[in-house]
């Protein structure tokens, strides 16, 4: 495919990915009736345990065809509660909806359908990540089937960081929020902190909004198996293990974002097609610490952007339509990679107007032996390297398996000794460097080829 026309199919799909997440604002989150726990019986005391009261509330709610479930100023102690659909969960300000400290008081999600092709099995046979794994899927609050649900307020849902010793890496307890089957999905305001395993842990969402949603500490933050129609805009996430993670995404936008992590800031498991990220800030390192790490207590930010499908295990599908644009990234190990591993390829991957500093490993694009990529492009980009005697060749981009790959007014910078070369390509077939500071007509300067297409500078 020429650069031309797919910079016309890239432009398709963004303006096709606009059009439908404009309707996401407009779903409609029945207000209806109010019912205020603490007028059924609720004491946000921070001893009473609320669960049947809570849910008691919420049923009503439904019942009574939709409407708001007011959390008021508070502590307000629970397990697990259940949303149901056309009932918005709102938490006043000053209130917190608290999880109980003891694992064992927690229910599991039990899928109503099939969800295998979400599991990540590896080859060491590992499925801590099943959604069939009871322990794995207790959670504080779960919704399936749900739809036009929303959870909104000024106030927080505290996951207090529940230990469970039969959990994933005998330490993870309950996920904050599970929600699987949803239709018409609202998050706006709610800060989410100290989640004692995912954040959020999604299946199989359609038209899903989160707006100035606030996370802190725990595990992943955001991480959706099966979304269509997404948006995550001005929401800010600081998290100990992957701030925005998962895959099978249809139309998935983040913007105005900002992202904070001990590990990597999005992460991509899965297929994907139509992914933007844009108008966001991904910086390290983590101000909270990996928690897996224990005693290491590590901070460092691994990848901003991090998208290899089957990285977690064989999964089957490709990465297409992928526009990453306008963004500001600091202090971590790599700004971008992408890998793709058996059975998976990708087409039209655009980088654009990104100014990193402080970066202390390359961007890498690579595939297994007989997958690849059909056009990665990146284009003004001003990414300045923090080199040492440790740093590895190549300190700054290196390419395996593309058929176009195209740089454009590239500027790759380094504050500390500069290994061999900065760029390696290797069984690249159509490159072209246009305007790229290590590489000029006739000068290959930081340059290394293997297998690879003669260099178009123009």
């Amino acid at each position: 495919m020429k650069y031309t026309t797919r910079r016309l199919k890239t432009s398709f799909i963004v303006i096709a990915c606009n059009a439908l997440l404009t309707l996401i604002p407009t779903l409609s989150h029945a207000q209806g009736k109010r019912f205020n726990i603490q007028a059924m019986g609720a004491k946000g005391d921070d001893k009473t345990v609320n669960t049947d009261v809570i849910n008691r509330t919420i049923t009503q709610c439904f019942k009574a065809g939709g409407g708001t479930v007011v959390v008021p100023k508070g502590v307000f102690l629970t397990s697990t509660i259940y949303l149901k659909s056309k009932v918005n969960l709102l938490l006043s300000k000053g209130a917190v909806l608290k999880g109980v400290a003891d694992a064992n008081r927690y229910q599991s999600f039990v899928p109503k359908t099939d969800l295998s092709k979400y599991s990540t099995i590896s080859d060491e046979g590992n499925n801590g990540n099943s959604a069939y794994d009871t322990v794995w899927t207790k959670a504080l609050i779960i919704g399936e089937g749900a739809n036009n649900i929303s959870i909104s307020g000024d106030g927080a849902i505290d996951g207090e960081h529940v230990f469970n010793p039969k959990g994933e890496e005998n330490m993870r307890g309950p996920h904050t929020i599970i929600l699987a089957n949803c239709t018409g999905v609202k998050f706006e305001n709610v800060t989410i902190e100290k989640a004692a395993n995912y954040a959020i842990l999604a299946y199989n969402l359609q038209d899903v909004v989160f707006r100035k949603v606030r996370i802190r500490q725990g595990w992943d933050g955001i991480h959706i198996r099966g979304g269509k129609n997404v948006l995550l805009d001005g929401c800010d996430l600081q998290t100990g293990d992957d701030a925005i993670a998962g895959g099978f995404w249809e139309n998935f936008r983040v913007q105005n974002c900002s992202v904070n992590s001990a590990c990597n800031g999005i992460r991509v498991i899965m297929p994907v097609n139509g992914f933007t990220v844009t108008q966001s800030l991904f910086a390290g390192p983590g101000k909270f610490a990996h928690r897996t790490s224990g005693k290491l207590h590590r901070t460092n930010m691994l990848a901003g952007i991090y998208i290899q499908p089957g990285g977690w295990g064989l999964v089957k599908g490709d990465i297409e339509g992928v526009i990453i644009s306008n963004l500001k990234m600091s202090n971590m190990d790599n700004p971008f990679i992408f890998e793709l591993h058996k059975g998976n390829n990708a087409r039209d991957i655009t980088v654009e107007n990104i100014v990193a500093d402080s970066i202390k490993r390359c961007i890498a694009v690579n595939a297994a032996p007989g997958f690849g990529y059909q056009n990665v492009l990146f284009k003004n980009l001003q990414v300045t390297y923090a080199t040492n005697a440790t740093s590895e060749a190549p300190w700054a981009l290196g390419a395996m398996n593309v058929q176009h790959l195209r740089l454009e007014n590239v500027k790759f910078n380094t504050t500390g000794p500069k290994p061999p070369f900065a760029i390696k390509l290797d069984n690249v077939k159509f490159p072209a460097l246009v305007n790229v500071n290590v590489y000029s007509a006739g000068n290959t300067k930081e340059v290394k080829v293997v297998n690879s297409g003669v260099i178009k500078v123009r």
